[in-house]
């Protein structure tokens, strides 16, 4: 169930609709003057590595499984 941005054509209030299917998208209104509606473009949200093991480096070399660099590891 997606969350739309809305912003109203008459009053220009900006919110956000849980839409639980495509023909409750048509019927949105403003939530304060109960205006028609026009659909934002909505930026997509991705995380990205800023800490923990997410932002340590990818081993290269050696073993292909654990990355150590004196050789295979032996893991099953």
């Amino acid at each position: 169930m997606p969350v739309f941005e809305y912003v109203c054509n008459r009053c220009g209030r900006e919110f956000e609709e849980l839409v639980l299917s495509a023909n409750d998208a048509d019927r949105v209104r403003c939530p304060q003057c109960l205006g028609a509606v026009t659909r934002k473009i909505s930026a997509f949200a991705a995380a990205s590595p800023s800490s923990g093991a997410a932002s340590l480096p990818l081993p290269t070399g050696g073993c292909g499984r654990c990355g150590d660099p004196s050789g295979p590891c032996g893991i099953g």
